[in-house]
């Protein structure tokens, strides 16, 4: 593209005659200036920076007809995002469109077109100027196509002058990275309004699936406890051996569905931060028995024999948390042992560590490797193939004793028991975390 003097124009590149005249061009400089300026601007969209800088070079370089087009990447179309015609703004035109704006954009280079060339673009190209000759600048930034600006019908008629268009092409290449930024600045906040829309949608939903859970659980409380009334009441009637195993057995089931009950209630208090621990310094192992000990009916009835071992090491704990913690697990173990078996509590503490390790194994079927940090999921299942199926629904018995054991300041882990089933340690440290 040849170049003209800033002061004088007789004739453009393209061999068309015009009259004398003299044109004063602003420096290129104060323009980029300006514009960066408009593109700086944190405070307006992204659209209304565009239509700044499309009536600000429409004044400067006194043309009547300009337009800003983007590259959408997603739907591969070019978008009017701003035009001196604010009917056109909106406007959509397939990448795939041989146009004079995907031309420009495709080759990467500014494309000047005549009234022979129009023709030939036609009926694309249905903007109605009353100009035949168009410049379309691409710009381009990264290997990237930013988008289109297209300038047609000069305030005087005439096609834009070489030197016209050598400054608008230096303006838009000095411009391209501020484009960009402005560009991918809009589009990182229209994505971040979708995130924080969903998100809030997400936590209403959970707000309701919360308050319609404690809603139910609440109301099972009552039941459950009529329940398990009426059947103690029956357990001092005169049963046959018979009717005495039904009755334990329903007893046993009805407690064990108010613990689950109970489970659900404070697993969302404990997550809520609305349940208040009360330490003391309690016998850990003394505490093992009494849970054990709650359990020997069902135990018996399976013919598993469940053993204590350790030492009883001061424990600053809250009692009833921790106890039911040791009750879930050996719940736990016991649902998931073979008759005949046998299920082993160990107490010990170490000194190196200063904590209190306690420990549940049985002899069951064991959980995989890539599974054991996911029993704590909240209602997590684990199924096991082959002849000896076993499906080890956690629901929320081992989820309450994670969050337990860690608002203790303790952890705890799965692992192999060593005799073919699973194995749930935890820790609670000597001292109240800080």
């Amino acid at each position: 593209m040849r170049s003209f003097p800033d002061a004088l124009c007789s004739s453009d590149c393209r061999g068309r005659n015009l009259v004398y005249c003299t044109v004063h061009f602003e420096p290129c400089e104060r323009h980029i200036c300006e514009i960066e300026e408009l593109l700086l601007q944190e405070a307006l969209p992204f659209r209304e920076k565009l239509q700044k800088v499309v009536n600000f070079l429409a004044e400067k370089f006194r043309i009547t007809k300009c337009s800003f087009m983007i590259v959408n990447h997603d739907t591969l179309t070019l978008e009017v995002m701003a035009a001196t015609t604010p009917a056109i703004v909106g406007c959509t035109r397939k990448l795939s469109d041989v146009s004079i704006a995907t031309m420009a954009l495709i080759d990467n280079t500014p494309f000047l077109v005549d009234g022979k060339k129009r023709s030939y673009f036609a009926p694309l190209e249905n903007s109605s100027y009353s100009s035949e000759f168009s410049l379309s600048i691409p710009i381009r930034y990264l290997d990237r196509r930013l988008g289109v600006v297209n300038f047609t019908d000069t305030e005087d008629g005439q096609p834009l002058t070489c030197e016209q268009e050598r400054r608008l092409v230096e303006i838009f290449e000095h411009l391209a990275p501020y484009f960009y930024a402005a560009q991918v600045g809009e589009s990182c906040r229209v994505h971040i309004r979708k995130l924080e829309e969903k998100n809030e949608q997400l936590v209403r939903l959970d707000e309701l699936k919360t308050d319609l859970t404690n809603f139910i659980v609440h109301d099972l409380k009552g039941p459950i406890s009529t329940i398990i009334a009426n059947l103690d009441m029956l357990s001092y009637e005169p049963l046959s051996p018979q009717q005495s195993e039904y009755l334990s057995i329903a007893i046993e089931d009805t407690y064990k569905m108010q613990r689950m009950v109970m489970n659900i209630l404070d697993v969302l208090k404990l997550e809520e931060s609305k349940i208040e621990m009360f330490r003391e310094e309690t016998d850990i192992c003394r505490l093992a028995e009494r849970e054990i000990s709650s359990l020997r009916s069902a135990a018996a009835r399976k013919n598993i024999d469940v053993v204590l071992e350790g030492e009883s090491p001061p424990c600053f704990i809250d009692e009833n948390l921790i106890g039911r913690t040791l009750s879930n697990l050996l719940l736990n173990a016991l649902e998931h042992s073979p008759g005949g078996s046998r299920i082993m509590v160990t107490v010990r503490y170490d000194g190196a560590a200063r904590e209190t390790v306690v420990a549940v194994s049985d002899q069951g079927t064991g959980i995989p490797d890539e599974l054991k940090d996911k029993v704590f999921d909240k209602f997590f299942q684990v199924r096991k193939e082959g002849r000896d199926q076993r499906k080890t629904t956690t629901g929320l018995g081992l989820t309450f004793c994670k969050i337990v054991v860690t608002a203790h300041g303790g952890s705890i882990r799965a692992e192999d028991s060593g005799e073919g089933g699973a194995r749930f340690v935890f820790t609670l440290p000597e001292f109240l975390q800080p």
